[in-house]
């Protein structure tokens, strides 16, 4: 009898002494460690760092992105409550052994749930390089579930940030996809940034999906970076960058040496679309007539600031085309500054009635006006009859802009209002169109008078009026 109570008693002890599931917190930040040429052996992915509160265990780190993306999962899918504005690091120290890092060990997984993401390498002198041949799912998602957990918050925001990365050969697997409801809730804003993110061989490097189609502009922020990609080669209908209703930057990025068929490069419908501070297109071929960026009801909500393309091959730089009324932008003085178009060759369309190379139709009814500055093409091989500047149902103002004469058509226009002021047009037939006005001061028009291809119009140079048809 004696030894049974002792049983009993030593028992209660030790129940009493083990923590209790329901006594357990979440820790509010937690770190993963990852090191792929790590050789310390765990199980159930139970790697890189603690999840628990006040766990003093010390964990192996994890020897692979699944890994790492499955321990985060752990701390999402547990039984214990999640903390309001949590933090996931994610961070590689070992960047020398990247390179055998390919298929499902190179996929993080969705990672939905986390307030603040952040997927780091110790060291900003060697990124890792992640190899996507055999990949069979994206590197990273944020893929909301049809019932998220409303347990917490994320009161402050909604943050991911990928840097130093390099991605190769993930040839048409998407490498990041959001897919999330972007509707005006708290947070409003969820912000993505990758920062020095590189890819070479990848053909759908972001996809950016709404969950829902009752969704609001302006509710993803997502920013490119110092980003280099090169080398896509691509026959999908999905553009390599392809946003609906976000909120695009690209600063300062590179695109290289691609071929595209089926889609353009950049493709953004409803939200906003900031692309330049310096980035460059080069040696990018755009076949069966693409445009390098298409966007489809931004209104006037884009930027394209210092940018250069050269040494490659398209038909139009920029189709844009609104089909409803838009949210107007007036934080921009200008939507086309320090804008240089040199040494490429550039590919008439005649049967398309919009052929030039800044397209852009707006929804007629609506009203706004877009502004250039800075604005030049120099070197460029132009293929038969093409406007530079082709416009309808809106209104342009051209400050310091050259419209050399390799464009036949220098601005051609309907329904429209066009300001060109210290403007060279060297064109043969320096306006076109129907039922537009133009008033051209303070440069000298090299063809002044050959103004027939503007059929029902009035042309202003220097305050007088050399032509009227109305």
């Amino acid at each position: 009898m004696s030894k049974l109570l002792l049983i009993i008693f030593l028992s209660i002890s030790l129940l009493l002494c083990l923590p209790s599931a329901k006594s357990q917190t979440l820790s509010s930040t937690i770190t993963l460690t990852v090191d792929f040429g790590s050789t310390i052996s765990y199980i159930n992915n139970e790697c890189g760092g603690i999840l628990i509160s006040g766990d003093t265990t010390v964990y192996p780190p994890c020897t692979s992105y699944k890994d790492a993306g499955n321990r985060a999962r752990q701390y999402i899918n547990g039984n214990i409550p999640i903390p309001d504005n949590n933090a996931l690091v994610i961070n590689v120290i070992n960047t020398q052994s990247s390179q055998s890092i390919s298929g499902e060990s190179a996929q993080l997984g969705n990672l939905f749930g986390f307030c603040d993401i952040r997927v780091l390498v110790e060291t900003t002198t060697s990124p890792v390089i992640i190899n996507g041949a055999s990949a069979t799912s994206h590197f990273v998602s944020l893929e909301e579930p049809d019932q998220p957990n409303t347990s917490y918050t994320c009161s402050a925001r909604k943050l991911l940030l990928v840097r130093y990365i390099n991605f190769v050969n993930w040839g048409n697997q998407t490498i990041f996809y959001v897919n999330v409801n972007q509707i005006d809730i708290t947070p409003k804003f969820q912000l993505v940034y990758f920062l020095y993110v590189s890819t070479s061989g990848s053909n759908s490097i972001v996809n950016v999906q709404p969950k829902n189609s009752n969704y609001e502009y302006g509710y993803l922020q997502f920013t490119i970076s110092s980003g280099t990609f090169t080398n896509i080669s691509s026959s999908l209908t999905l553009a390599p960058f392809n946003f609906i209703a976000t909120k695009t930057s690209f600063v300062t990025d590179k695109f290289l040496n691609s071929i595209l068929n089926n889609s353009p490069l950049i493709y953004s419908k409803v939200g906003h679309l900031d692309l330049g501070y310096f980035s460059l297109i080069n040696n990018v071929i755009m076949n069966n007539d693409l445009p390098i960026v298409k966007t489809l009801n931004l209104g006037n909500n884009y930027n394209f600031n210092f940018i250069n393309v050269t040494n490659s091959v398209f038909s139009k730089f920029l189709h844009s085309e609104n089909s409803q009324i838009n949210p107007q932008d007036v934080s921009q003085p200008f939507n086309f500054y320090n804008f240089l178009i040199n040494n490429n060759t550039i590919i008439s369309n005649i049967n398309d009635p919009s052929d030039s190379v800044l397209s852009l139709q707006n929804f007629e009814g609506d009203s706004y006006t877009l502004s250039f500055s800075n604005v030049a093409s120099n070197g460029n091989q132009v293929l038969g009859d093409k406007p530079f500047i082709w416009n309808k149902n809106l209104n342009t103002n051209l400050l310091l802009c050259e419209i050399p004469d390799s464009f036949s058509i220098g601005i051609k226009t309907e329904n429209s209002n066009n300001i060109i002021f210290s403007t060279l047009i060297d064109s043969i037939i320096p306006f076109a169109g129907n039922n537009s006005f133009f008033d051209y001061s303070m440069y000298p028009l090299t063809n002044s008078n050959n103004f027939n291809y503007c059929e029902v119009c009035q042309i202003i140079v220097d305050g007088q009026i050399v032509y009227n048809t109305f």
